[in-house]
């Protein structure tokens, strides 16, 4: 390898550990990411340098504070804030420098624009991370205030789904029994206190609702409806909330933007945000499923009168818990099942078979299935056929939608339509030359003889 090749060294730091080369990794209103190198540890890193002008300086504290406040970086230890190794600050050239872990991902303002369908799941996967995050820094003594988190500033890797906060180049300690002054950030992202001055770390809160807000809009441009800064900044400090958030339809996913918008003193922390009833792991999907059985599919929704803090316990366990109810029809019967998540992977669900002309329940059939333990088809064969009397292709009906009814509550989607299905494959797995025309295993054809002798 010829020695140019190599990158060109431009920079070193005080000890002579770090390097800086010239590549940037990334550039933003206050400061430029290079990448650089930890000889000692061999392993890249990222180098960022904040040049205080004179704009800057009327917004933050003295030197000597903020040297002590970036120091305090260098303490941080979570899993979801990206690492600071290093800093310091370059008193002739008014620059501060930090040398941080350079995290191999893209941030989330990328990786949303890129994807344009992200689900539900995965906005919860996120907004869990961040606020973990935020809730260590705030928790910290002093606590530390993020004031620029924006969807630039969170990293995710696209292979492990691994979320940091980074970017604390702005970060200030909130000391005890006084609030912070200084209007820095990125106004769309900024709560209407900051420009008031005398906040605290809900300021970080507000910035996160906006984050989510972009999650689910997936809209790079949250005030699309002005035209300049300045009237994104007049709207910010007025407390006008952007219109797209009138285009979040998601109950629990608006009332949890709401809630991180609210005004300071209603706003919730971090840690509350955790327990908010659109992050519980069991609530189950929205998504519409379409298949060649024409299924109807019903969610029940619980709403509850006046604010969300008088919402009941029974309401909450509905939220979290609703019912899923799909219906078809097969020998001229209808099929329905009703389900539910509890506990632990169990789906509590009850099998009915109606006579539609009649408009009478004939037969009905209750039971727990395990998402671990348990299979659809084996299930429906060993234990539902005979109690409700299934024919072959009633078998093969009530195994369908079960499969979708348990994917609809894990919250993912079932594309299978006119191709075969899994109960296809288990069909085709167990059938014996002399039924494949009625594809029916011979185990099943015996329970069904034996079934039908005793009704």
């Amino acid at each position: 390898m010829s020695s140019s090749s190599y990158l060109r060294i431009v920079e070193r730091d005080p000890t002579g550990r770090y390097v800086r080369y010239t590549e940037k990794l990334g550039v933003g209103s206050w400061k430029i990411v290079y990448k650089g190198f930890d000889q000692v540890n061999g392993i890249e890193i990222a180098w960022s340098r904040i040049v205080i002008t004179r704009r800057m300086s009327k917004c933050l504290k003295d030197i000597d504070n903020l040297c002590e406040e970036v120091c305090l970086l260098k303490c941080l230890e979570h899993e979801n804030i990206v690492k600071c190794y290093h800093s310091w600050i370059d008193y002739r050239t008014k620059t501060i420098h930090m040398i941080t872990e350079l995290f191999t991902s893209t941030n989330l303002g990328h990786l949303i624009d890129k994807h344009k369908i992200v689900g539900n799941t995965a906005i919860k996967n996120w907004c869990i991370q961040i606020l973990k995050g935020l809730a260590y820094l705030h928790s910290c003594n002093p606590p530390v205030i993020h004031r620029d988190l924006k969807s630039l500033n969170i990293f995710i890797n696209g292979n492990s789904g691994v979320v940091k906060i980074g970017d604390l180049g702005l970060a200030v300690l909130l000391k005890p029994g006084s609030g912070v002054s200084g209007s820095v950030g990125t106004p769309e992202y900024m709560a209407p206190e900051i420009f008031r001055g005398n906040y605290n770390e809900l300021v970080d809160i507000h910035s996160f609702g906006i984050c989510v807000l972009e999650m689910v809009t997936r809209e790079p441009n949250l005030y699309a409806e002005c035209r300049r800064m300045e009237e994104i900044v007049e709207k910010v400090k007025a407390g006008i909330k952007p219109i797209s958030l009138s285009r979040v339809t998601h109950p629990l996913i608006k009332n949890f933007i709401e809630r991180c918008l609210a005004p300071a003193y209603m706003r919730p922390s971090a840690n509350d945000l955790l327990n908010d009833p659109f992050l519980a792991p069991t609530t189950a999907g929205t998504s519409t499923i379409r298949t060649n059985l024409t299924l109807s599919l019903t969610q029940i929704h619980i709403q509850s009168e006046g604010s969300p803090f008088s919402i009941t316990r029974n309401q909450v366990d509905r939220l979290l818990n609703p019912d899923l109810v799909m219906e078809t029809y097969c020998d001229n019967k209808k099929l329905k099942l009703q389900g539910r998540i509890k506990d632990n992977g169990i789906i509590k669900m009850a099998f009915s078979i109606t006579n539609d002309e009649q408009l009478k329940q004939v037969r009905n059939f209750e039971f727990e299935f395990s998402v671990e333990t348990d299979k659809p088809y084996e299930y429906v064969v060993e234990n539902i056929a005979i109690p409700l009397m299934l024919s072959t292709q009633g078998v093969k009906v009530a195994t369908e939608i079960m499969i979708q009814l348990i994917a609809e509550l894990q919250g993912e989607t079932v594309t299978n339509t006119s191709k075969s299905s899994p109960s296809d494959e288990f069909f085709d797995a167990h059938q014996s030359p002399s039924h494949q025309n009625n594809k029916m295993p011979s185990c099943f054809a015996k329970m069904m003889a034996s079934a039908r002798r005793k009704f």
